[in-house]
């Protein structure tokens, strides 16, 4: 192997820190779904550090997520190589987060579209899973809103 030149090792600390610091969340995690990245998105909003959480099985730090559901729907995207989605319609949230906008908010939890992603390693085989969290609240409350008032509207018809 190659040593890494400066300008690589630059450009890693880069993407580390845009990996850290973008707002949806990161968690990576193996065949074992044994968590491996879990960046400031995720420690924000669940108030687990990467470091409590490291190594530790999904299942016994997200103990919400249907873990026969979850490990059939990953165990797809790991065999097949192939990008999986978990939209709120289906399921309003994949991590249970309490929603941030007291003010505003209508609903008690983070509505969450989510991505899996397989990664693979240098031979290119899969060997992990990234899981990405998108905080979709502000669009799933308003549609319910749309939703709701439509349905008044259609009672008071004559």
């Amino acid at each position: 192997m190659s040593e890494i030149s400066a300008e690589e090792l630059q450009e890693l600390h880069i993407k580390l820190g845009i990996l850290g610091a973008i707002d949806v969340g990161i968690v990576v995690i193996d065949r074992n779904f044994e968590i491996s990245m879990w960046n400031d998105f995720m420690s924000n909003h669940s108030g687990l550090r990467p470091s409590q959480v490291h190594g530790r099985s999904l299942f016994s730090v997200a103990t919400e997520i249907d873990e026969k559901w979850f490990r059939k729907k990953a165990e797809r995207s790991f065999e097949l190589n192939s990008r999986s989605f978990i939209i709120w319609e289906q399921r309003p949230f994949l991590f249970r987060f309490p929603q941030y906008r007291p003010v505003t908010g209508t609903s008690p939890y983070m509505f969450q579209n989510v991505t899996l992603l397989p990664l693979q390693n240098t031979r290119g085989e899969v060997e992990q899973l990234c899981i990405i969290v998108y905080d979709v609240t502000d669009r799933a409350e308003s549609e319910r809103s749309m939703a709701q008032l439509k349905a008044v509207e259609q009672a008071h018809r004559p």
